[in-house]
């Protein structure tokens, strides 16, 4: 272990495959690794919930995993056996108003007693989040020793998996968080932007937030995520993924391309040495599952996901525009909405370099540092290639926007708003 790495943060979507990722973590010797320690049933869980929480609990499509999800967190059980000490449901509802979260000081010392806790036993801590990404600068700030990668996927594959645990599974959760996350966050101005951006409906809030648990609340979001249309859940589902990715490529140390992980041997090889760099750890990705199957059932069209995409491009442009979001957020969004476009309407094997689709089709962010020298594949240098034409015009534009008054007169004030990013944040998008 490096000497300055005191612990990873693994800053993950829901249905990335962040759990497989935290999992090849969990497989080293030296590593306590901790799941979801922001989950809200963590402020009941007991030890016949813990020993029960596992991968074959329910439809999770996770990988088998060797122990419950929370069996790091047995010997932290309260006093009585129930809930764990320091947390607090409200660590659960993430937040987008790009200041300091509610609770902060109670949350800092929350993870840095698992952080302690950990250390005592002689173990790296290693936690995979899925309720943080909107407070990303936040963990940059307060836990700066910290290694911080964000795990990221293009948002037509990963809501098919959520869509798929609802329609075939009778699973709503993952399409009702989004709907309880943007409604407890409604009155943050990024938050109403996207709103009336993406024309997102949400469930009729009778009481404020914090009137009610976070549990309750979503359970209320369930009832609502069923009885709408595929294509406004997915709405929903798309504001709030722009959203956890608005920080990313300004305030992670690393970007983990769960896309690419699945489709290129050498993406992941590459992928082992950096986080070994970055961590200190070694890890092995060689159990990642590879991409198959070619099912597009999302719940609705794709000339209809199509328009949904193209309202989430300009939304992205014109916060660029205003000096609202950093250009190297829009290069992200714009790369994995194109992405899940070709997805969408021509399958997922579509989206990479065969012969029978045109390498412009392919349009995704693949660093040239990245891969200097760590060896190409078929994927990799299709990839590569295609993003400085599908691209293109993306540059163009922000050069022009670069070039103007209004962009001159801000961009100090992004200057001094903006933490500097190390040179691995650059060099392992």
């Amino acid at each position: 272990m490096m000497s300055e790495t005191k612990a990873v943060f693994l800053h993950a979507g829901y249905r990335t495959a962040g759990t497989w990722l935290w999992s090849c973590f969990r497989r080293l010797n030296e590593v306590t690794a901790y799941y979801e320690p922001l989950h809200e049933m963590l402020s009941t869980i007991d030890s016949t919930n813990l020993a029960t929480s596992t991968a074959d609990s329910w439809h999770s499509g996770h990988p088998r995993l060797e122990k419950p999800y929370f069996a790091e967190f047995a010997h932290l059980l309260g006093p009585d056996g129930r809930g764990i000490p320091g947390y607090e449901e409200r660590f659960s509802i993430d937040c987008f108003t790009g200041q300091t979260p509610d609770g902060a000081d109670r949350l800092e010392t929350y993870l840095r007693k698992l952080i302690a806790a950990a250390h005592e036993q002689g173990g790296v801590p290693v936690f995979k989040f899925c309720r943080s990404s909107g407070r990303l600068p936040w963990f940059r700030s307060t836990f700066p020793e910290a290694v911080h990668i964000v795990v990221e996927k293009n948002p037509i594959s990963q809501w098919l998996s959520c869509w798929d645990l609802l329609a075939a599974h009778e699973n709503p959760h993952f399409v009702a968080v989004p709907f309880a996350v943007l409604a407890l966050n409604r009155h943050a101005p990024m938050v109403g932007r996207v709103l009336d951006a993406l024309h997102i409906d949400l469930p009729d809030v009778s009481h404020e937030p914090g009137e009610e648990s976070f549990g309750t609340f979503l359970d209320f979001c369930r009832q609502h995520a069923v009885s709408v249309a595929p294509a406004a859940a997915y709405r929903a589902f798309l504001g709030h993924w722009l959203l956890t990715l608005q920080h990313a490529a300004t305030h992670a140390h690393a970007i983990f391309d769960c896309d690419l992980a699945a489709r290129s041997p050498a993406y992941t090889q590459a992928a082992e040495r950096w986080v070994a760099d970055l961590t200190g750890l070694a890890p092995s990705f060689g159990t990642v599952r590879q991409a198959i199957g070619d099912n597009r059932d999302c719940g609705f069209d794709a000339s209809e996901g199509l328009k949904i995409h193209l309202e989430a491009m300009h939304f992205g442009k014109e916060m660029v525009r205003s000096g609202a979001v950093h250009p190297d957020t829009f290069s992200l969004w714009a790369s994995k909405l194109a992405q899940a476009t070709q997805v969408l309407a021509f399958g997922a094997q579509a989206n990479w370099p065969q012969m029978q689709v045109p390498l412009h089709r392919a349009t995704r962010i693949v660093d040239i540092a990245l891969i200097d020298g760590a060896g190409f594949d078929t994927v990799l240098a299709g990839e590569l290639a295609a993003t400085r034409t599908a691209l293109g015009e993306v540059r163009q534009q922000l050069a022009r926007l670069q070039g103007s008054p209004f962009w001159r007169l801000t961009e100090l004030v992004r200057q001094l708003c903006s933490p500097k990013r190390s040179t691995s944040s650059v060099n392992d998008r």
